[in-house]
């Protein structure tokens, strides 16, 4: 029985609260803003107001309703995906792979289905679990992952395109561009999300609601049909078209196994893909619970160790509770890019574990080393670099790969630094990298900054390393 934390002690002399305390958010420490959560948050309010407001008179008015209560479901759970994932590439970029992929099922779904089930044994209707489950393959899972896929490789074939040329690219490109396995996930849920949102509400639920002579029964039973097709879409088409785009996240960062990754990743989705529409027929009652834990455990296996992944290619530590996260003390030899974090244990690392294996077999797997040191605990108060809302804190003997947390911002590669503790208590940072830095104090005082000297930082500078410009502040 694990043992209950103790209370924290009491703050002494029976100190009043600050102002800040008192008054939330004007805290100069928060930023309401700035915060990923902000964003489900708004969703479910604008939803709830909406949702009460829209008239329930007409078949029309309920079709509008339900279209409303579907896309704002598939929308939250692709931000919890997003949230949880740490990824801090613009939500709104996730737009584009659902659209690409609404378009398709709008434009060209014919041809989709004319080769997929007339050329390729993609035969929907068979009677055993095997005649089903290679039907499904062709005709459902196959067919439906590549297209889904198809926005996800167009962000491959620019990623490896950035990364062959050695081009920082325009905001357009790496907004495209497939950053990592995260990166990859989150396009293929965006992408399942918008397939879901178009299978559902325009072909399943209209079909359905025909299907009765009593128009209120067939809004009723369209409507029961609609929210488990919607809910199901995180270990649903979100979840196969995820899987999918962490091996093409993986593609991007093993180029050299690009091609060899896609297909494990098209394979595997589509497999799933297709036990679960043939799983009732190995078993009507077990064969659906079976598969839904066989696609959940995959997932999420995937996601965790695409957390990981991030955690490397980011620099920093991310243990889910804290804003400001001091980097792990990594040897030299290992801070670099592409070195993970030792995988957590317990039943977090049975799940990582999973697509660790399949790493290995395809002989991709990330080098794992240990930490010198643990992540140290973030210091009280003290300074801090970032961009945006990604802030490290700083400690004296931390190296800092500028190119490695702040790449996808426009930082070039060879710019690193080590963090000295100046005599009066302040920092500096020893360019240790290859490449010249532009130091602006806080009173706008520019300095440059070649390889081998210190510059002195504080609260209220800025370090422009190519097109991206660090800040330095206080915590």
């Amino acid at each position: 029985m694990s043992q209950v934390p103790a209370l924290p002690p009491p703050r002494p002399g029976d100190v009043a609260p600050t102002l800040s305390e008192m008054i939330p958010f004007g805290s100069r420490k928060i930023s309401i803003w700035r915060s990923t959560a902000l964003m489900p948050l708004v969703l479910v309010a604008v939803t709830s107001v909406v949702l009460f407001n829209l008239p329930r008179k007409t078949a029309a008015d309920f079709t509008l309703y339900m279209n409303v209560v579907a896309a704002s479901t598939l929308l939250f759970t692709f931000l919890l995906l997003y949230i949880y994932g740490g990824e801090r590439k613009n939500p709104l970029w996730y737009a584009i792979p659902a659209v690409v992929t609404v378009l398709q099922l709008d434009l060209v779904l014919g041809p989709y289905i004319w080769f997929f089930r007339k050329v390729l044994p993609g035969d929907l209707d068979g009677n055993t679990f095997v005649t089903s489950f290679v039907g499904m393959f062709f005709g459902a899972g196959l067919m439906e992952e590549i297209m889904k896929g198809v926005p996800l490789l167009i962000g491959l074939a620019v990623a490896l395109w950035l990364r062959r040329t050695g081009s920082p690219g325009g905001v357009l490109s790496r907004g495209i561009a497939v950053q990592g396995p995260m990166d990859g996930l989150l396009m293929g849920a965006a992408a399942g999300a918008g397939f879901i949102m178009i299978e559902t509400m325009t072909m399943y639920v209209p079909r359905t609601v025909k299907a009765f002579k009593d128009p209120e029964m067939g809004l009723l039973v369209g409507m029961s049909l609609m929210i488990p097709r919607v809910i199901k879409g995180v270990i649903g088409h979100m979840a196969y078209a995820g899987i999918f785009g962490y091996f093409i996240g993986l593609a991007a960062t093993h180029s050299r196994h690009a091609v060899r990754l896609v297909l494990i990743g098209l394979l595997l989705s589509a497999t799933l893909h297709a036990f679960w529409n043939s799983a009732s027929d190995l078993h009507p009652t077990y064969g659906p619970y079976l598969s839904a834990a066989l696609i959940t455990f995959v997932f999420f296996g995937c996601l965790l160790k695409a957390r990981q992944l991030e955690a490397s290619r980011l620099g920093g530590y991310i243990d889910g509770r804290s804003i400001l996260a001091l980097s792990p003390q990594y040897r030299a030899e290992a801070a670099m890019p592409g070195i993970v974090p030792p995988p957590a244990g317990g039943l977090v690392g049975v799940f990582t574990g999973v697509t660790t294996l399949i790493e290995k077999s395809v002989g991709t797997e990330a080098k794992t080393t240990v930490p010198a040191a643990g992540p140290a605990a973030v210091p009280e108060s003290g300074l801090a670099i970032g961009i945006g809302e990604r802030r490290y804190a700083l400690a004296p003997g931390q190296p800092v790969d500028f190119s490695a947390l702040f790449g996808a911002e426009g930082v070039p590669a060879g710019c690193s630094g080590l963090i000295g503790a100046a005599p009066d208590g302040a920092f500096h940072i020893r360019n240790v990298g290859t490449a010249t830095w532009a130091v602006f104090g806080p009173d706008g005082a520019a300095e440059t900054v070649a390889p081998g000297r210190d510059a002195a930082v504080g609260a209220g500078t800025r370090i422009v390393l190519g097109d991206a410009s660090v800040a330095v502040d206080g915590y």
